[in-house]
């Protein structure tokens, strides 16, 4: 008897399951369906699955021709240039706020908790007029006018704005704080700097929430379609995630009906991120678990 209900307690949990997964998957299963329709065939759908009736996979395959490829390569460049800049950034300062003793540090620890509390909606015009009245930049004189600063520039996508990348500063400087200083001392002996130390030793020893921070890093930038629809208004300069944003508001503004472009994008767009997350979710895990409150 009693095994019994275990089997069906079992049943129900799994097709619960199963149910769960299916509508947390439904998006991703229809856009990758509405893809590869026409745009005529889409127009006259109303199906749950728009199952095409003639595969059409030249829509994912825009993203790889001269056009569609320059945003995709812009992505991945921003995405892995703000992942190896915060991370280093997040393992410097966290390591010396941890380990070292000088003045102004509780004031600097107040100021890393207080930005957080800032929402970043109010630093979004701060940050436009900054990065359009950058002087010598964009045809701009010594007093910043004259020109566009840094707008539509492709440097402005790869930029460092915002204090975002403290939060992980003080992940990291609190994983150091739960760990002992043998090794550092040992190291220390054996006559390691500074660098030597941060490469060899501190680097090593945090690989979990290193990977913390470096997953959730990079699905931040490559989600971030905001930062580039701003500032950029040459597809070619921008990422994918803003080119699809840029679509959107022309099939609001023109009625172009071009919506199997768009879901097979959005498909490119949402794949990376799902393979980092799938293949990387245990040093997440792993990551929080060994950055408690310690000290």
């Amino acid at each position: 008897m009693r095994k019994s209900n275990k089997i069906i307690s079992k049943i129900i949990w799994y097709t619960v399951m199963l149910i769960v997964a299916f509508i947390m998957l439904y998006p991703l299963i229809f856009s990758l369906l509405a893809g590869l329709n026409t745009r005529q065939e889409f127009g006259h759908m109303g199906a749950l699955f728009p199952v095409p009736s003639v595969p059409q996979f030249q829509n994912l395959l825009f993203m790889f021709t001269l056009r569609g490829v320059r945003p995709l390569l812009n992505t991945f460049l921003r995405t892995g240039w703000y992942t190896f800049i915060v991370c280093m950034m997040a393992v410097l300062i966290g390591y010396v706020m941890a380990r070292y003793k000088f003045k102004g540090k509780k004031f600097f620890l107040i100021a890393i908790l207080g930005v957080q509390v800032i929402p970043g909606v109010l630093t979004l015009i701060p940050a436009f007029i900054f990065m359009s009245r950058l002087p010598f930049v964009g045809g701009n004189d010594w007093t910043g006018y004259g020109g566009s600063g840094l707008i539509n520039n492709p440097l402005s996508i790869f930029l460092p704005l915002g204090w975002g990348f403290l939060i992980w500063v003080f992940l990291f400087m609190q994983t150091m704080k739960s760990l002992p200083r043998d090794f550092e001392e040992a190291a220390q002996i054996d006559g390691c700097g500074f660098w030597r130390m941060i490469f060899q030793v501190i680097i090593p020893m945090n690989k979990p929430i290193i990977a913390v921070i470096a997953v959730n890093v990079a699905l931040s930038v490559w989600n971030d379609w905001l930062t580039p629809f701003l500032y950029i208004t040459n597809i070619q300069y921008s990422t994918l995630p803003a080119y699809v944003g840029m679509l959107v508001s022309q099939l609001q503004q023109f009625g172009e009906n071009d919506y199997p472009r768009v879901f097979a994008m959005a498909t490119v767009a949402t794949v990376p991120p799902l393979v980092i997350f799938l293949f990387l979710q245990r040093y997440i895990i792993e990551g929080i678990a060994s950055a408690g409150i310690k000290g």
